[in-house]
C-alpha cells in the first residue's frame, strides 16, 4: 500500500464519519426542538385546565417557567398546531405583546351554570 492509496482510505472514513456526525446532530436538533414544543404545549394545556384565567401566557412567563430563550419559545410555539397567539393590547388598543394559548381539540368542554 502506498502514500495515495493510504490517503484514499483516509478520505473516505473521512466522508463517511462526517456524514454519521452530522446525521446525528441533526436528529439531536430536530428531537430537541420535539422537546421543547412538547413542553410548551403541555404547560400551557396544564395553565388552560386549572381555569384560574383563559390560559394565555406572555413570552417572558413561559422563559421563566420552561427554562427556555425567547428564540426557542417563539420557534416552539409557532411550528405548534395547537398553540395559538393572541396579541394583547395596551390601553391605546395598540399590540404590546404576544400571549400563546392552548387550543388543542382535547380540551374538554366548558360548563356554564
Amino acid at each position: 500500500m502506498n502514500y495515495m492509496d493510504g490517503l484514499t482510505v483516509a478520505a473516505n472514513w473521512a466522508t463517511i464519519l462526517t456524514a454519521a456526525i452530522a446525521t446525528v446532530a441533526y436528529g439531536r436538533f430536530i428531537c430537541g426542538q420535539w422537546r421543547r414544543r412538547k413542553s410548551l404545549e403541555a404547560y400551557l394545556l396544564n395553565e388552560k385546565m386549572r381555569r384560574d384565567d383563559e390560559g394565555r401566557r406572555s413570552v417572558i412567563h413561559l422563559m421563566a417557567h420552561l427554562g427556555m430563550t425567547e428564540t426557542e419559545v417563539l420557534a416552539a410555539a409557532f411550528q405548534s398546531k395547537v398553540i395559538t397567539v393572541v396579541p394583547g393590547m395596551d390601553d391605546s388598543g395598540r399590540a404590546s405583546r404576544l400571549l400563546f394559548e392552548y387550543d388543542g381539540d382535547d380540551l374538554p368542554m366548558s360548563r356554564k351554570f
